[in-house]
């Protein structure tokens, strides 16, 4: 196969300083399937804007995630056309219209081209076209929160661009704004060797590993696979760096382990006569995609390991000769996408070419295509897995419901608890309540005439206060959350950051006498918006009943998300088992106009039905977090209450999938945690997934506006050893735990 020859001239423009459109509503988020790609990349003219033409084809396929949710796509010599037939889109005459770096920005299904003919996205300042350019290699979201891309660069001094003769020269690493996408620096890497590190990136939640391809594919002469350099495209070399750090100094993989002597580094990997490996991480194992020989192999190889460094082993593999596009065209560049599609499967994008004249009369021919693989069970399961910060704990008890019960209100004559003081302490007695084997109770939080933002912690009277908090008022507010709070001797402590009042209604107990264990369930069972569950938009002072079991369930109780959107007026809501008289709690208070869940654990009334009010007009949407079922499933553990997770510290472990960030959590059916976004740059939500094994499900657990500091309660369930909590809108996030289930 022939490669792609860019013109000797061409002109050069500043790289493009504003955001690409923005996506329509309607378009969604995060990754596309199989299917879906191969349909987009087909279609002539991709990502057309009025003012330039849209993706004609392009080789080696990058595809970054950014956090707010959009994907930006980037290509070798990518070439602009609305047409299949490339030439119809040079009226002048010039033999190409392309860029040597340019792409996509993808939001959910909508499309956005980036550059334009003879303007290269990174390093156009430095490009002396065909003779010196630069090739986007792998990237990540840096430790500043911006786009870090590695970069190739390749020089020709003949100036006749892709072909014999054509070499990496150096490691360049550009940093694009997370939200423009405009260049704020390009420099060369700390490991500016032609090695070429950051061909790919897989990043755990301690480390960012790089990958490295000589990517020598055009250092003989001829048209065969000898033009390889075959000295040096089979190997694999690996360094690391700190998490997101792109600015550290490396270490190697040698001999002996790792190393801080680039010269001392050993292949991890060595195989046929060209393996450029796209490898990601996935919690408890490393997976690898490569095209085995590139342009001249037939395979596609899935290989494993339990370390970033190996051994490799290989999974399986499969013969793509049947998705050449024509009988003289060939396809290379595996890149194993960062996210999983809806089928919880890997996704792989493949570039596809041929004979330049060809291709050009015949767009179609220069576009990618997908393939999918399922992910690779880890050779020793959680291996490569950070084990968890906190203690095993006893899970010895299971979920006893009573019906809901209000137990304090401070703001009225008689309660039991005195409004909250900051710096003082409020002791919630439940010993009179308490039964027997109670390690944990469930309550509802809900704090209203707040002096200040701030927050509210529980925890048993007979511990050391801890730093987590249950719910955060805020002035003007009332705020809501449920918390499951380890019981102690049964008096639960109160401490607030500042004046406020606090009503706390009791749903719950965790007891060793319950034989009912969670089994975590994720399904949605009602939406008032569209009818689902036969349910329509509430009235004020409606109820609907919401069938949460089917006849002959063993489940005693459920844990819902009750989510409120559009709510006409401020308001509460109340859960309640149906057939029982509906009590004096809320477990939700709606805002006017402001969308808001909450977690609600309850008993399951008759025919298998919770029953919902609300005050005031509101739609319901109402989503199945778990079971607790008799004779089963997981039993619970209450913990010392501690905060896992703190990304104001300037840690933030999060992978690829979507930019989840993750928690350590091990083998647990399920943690119960408290999840604050914070210090948030926009509207948007937090939603606690398994993202190593799922795509993200589309429900929330935390609702939040700009500048918001607002909590929620969640059952954070892992997948290979993490529970992964995603932020649809860059947000500062805390998760704290009180205990787990196992």
């Amino acid at each position: 196969m022939v490669a792609t020859v860019l013109a000797a001239s061409a002109v050069v423009l500043p790289v493009p300083g504003a955001s690409p459109a923005e996506a329509a509503p309607g378009c969604g988020r995060g990754g596309l399937s199989e299917a879906q790609l191969d349909a987009a990349f087909a279609a002539p003219g991709l990502g057309a804007t009025a003012t330039t033409q849209g993706f004609g084809g392009g080789d080696y396929p990058r595809a970054y995630p950014l956090p707010d949710g959009r994907v930006f796509w980037m290509f070798q010599d990518l070439h602009f056309s609305n047409d299949e037939n490339l030439l119809n889109d040079v009226p002048d005459g010039s033999p190409t219209n392309a860029a040597h770096n340019a792409g996509l920005i993808q939001q959910g299904t909508c499309f956005t081209i980036v550059g334009g003919r003879g303007r290269d996205v990174i390093g156009d300042a430095a490009t002396v076209d065909s003779r010196t350019w630069f090739w986007a290699m792998d990237g990540e979201i840096g430790i500043d929160g911006n786009l870090w891309i590695f970069m190739a660069e390749m020089h020709q001094p003949d100036g006749s661009g892709a072909g014999h003769g054509a070499l990496p020269v150096r490691t360049w690493i550009a940093i694009l704004d997370r939200t423009t996408l405009r260049q704020l620096s390009f420099a060369p890497a700390p490991d500016s060797s032609a090695r070429l590190y950051g061909w790919s990136i897989a990043s755990t939640d301690r480390w960012s590993y790089l990958y490295s391809h000589c990517y020598r594919q055009f250092a003989n002469p001829g048209n065969s696979i000898a033009q390889f350099d075959a000295t040096c495209m089979p190997h694999t070399y690996l360094a690391r760096v700190p998490k997101g750090d792109f600015t550290a100094t490396p270490e190697y993989w040698g001999a002996g382990g790792w190393t801080a002597n680039a010269g001392a580094a050993i292949p991890v990997r060595s195989r046929s006569v060209a393996h450029p490996m796209s490898v990601q991480w996935f919690g408890d194992v490393f997976v690898s995609v490569t095209k085995e020989d590139e342009w001249w192999g037939s395979r596609l190889v899935v290989e494993r390991a339990p370390a970033p460094q190996g051994p490799w082993t290989t999974v399986t593999s499969r013969s793509v000769l049947g998705d050449m596009k024509c009988s003289t065209c060939g396809n290379y560049g595996a890149s194993l996408l960062p996210w999983l599609g809806p089928d919880g499967r890997m996704v792989v994008a493949l570039s596809s070419g041929g004979d330049f004249d060809l291709w050009r009369r015949n767009a179609w021919l220069y576009r990618p295509t997908f393939h999918t693989f399922d992910v690779p069970s880890a050779p020793s399961p959680l291996a490569a897995a950070t084990p968890p910060a906190f203690p095993p704990g006893v899970a010895a008890a299971g979920f006893q419901p009573i019906d809901p019960v209000r137990v304090a209100d401070t703001r009225e004559p008689g309660s039991p608890v005195a409004t909250l003081q900051g710096g003082r302490t409020e002791v919630l007695d439940l010993r009179g309540r308490m039964p027997a084997g109670a390690t944990a109770v469930a309550l509802n939080l809900t704090t209203d005439r707040s002096a200040q933002d701030g927050w509210v912690r529980a925890f048993p009277c007979d511990a050391t206060e801890p730093p987590t908090s249950n719910v955060n008022p805020v002035a003007g507010r009332v705020v809501t959350n449920a918390a499951i709070v380890p019981v102690g001797d049964g008096r639960i402590c109160l401490t607030s950051l500042a004046t406020t009042d606090l009503v706390v209604d009791l749903n719950g107990w965790l007891t060793a006498s319950s034989d009912a264990g969670l089994v975590p369930v994720t399904r949605r069972l009602a939406d008032t918006r569209t009818g689902q569950g036969g349910v329509t938009r509430l009235d004020a002072g409606g109820v609907v009943e919401v069938e949460v079991t089917t006849p002959g369930s063993t489940t005693t109780a459920v844990a819902l998300g009750v989510t409120a959107v559009d709510p006409g007026a401020d308001g509460y809501v109340t859960a309640w088992p149906c057939g029982a008289t509906r009590p004096t709690v809320s477990n939700l208070n709606p805002e006017a106009g402001v969308t808001r869940p909450n977690l609600v654990n309850v008993r399951v009334g008759a025919a298998g039905r919770v029953c919902l009010f609300s005050l005031q007009p509101v739609d319901l949407v109402v989503d199945l977090l778990g079971e607790y079922r008799r004779g089963t499933g997981a039993r619970y553990a209450a913990l010392a209450p501690q905060r896992l997770v703190d990304t104001r510290d300037g840690l933030r472990p999060s992978h690829a999938s979507n930019l989840s960030d993750l928690v350590p959590l091990g083998q647990v059916a399920a943690a119960q945690v408290n999840l604050t976004a914070t210090r948030t740059e926009g509207p948007g939500y937090l939603t606690a997934y398994p993202c190593l094994t799922r795509a993200w499900p589309g429900t929330s657990n935390v609702n939040f506006s700009t500048a918001d500091t607002t909590a929620g309660a969640a059952l954070l369930a892992p997948s290979r050893g993490y529970g992964c909590v995603f932020s649809s809108t860059p947000t500062q996030l805390v998760v704290d735990l009180f205990g787990v289930w196992r």
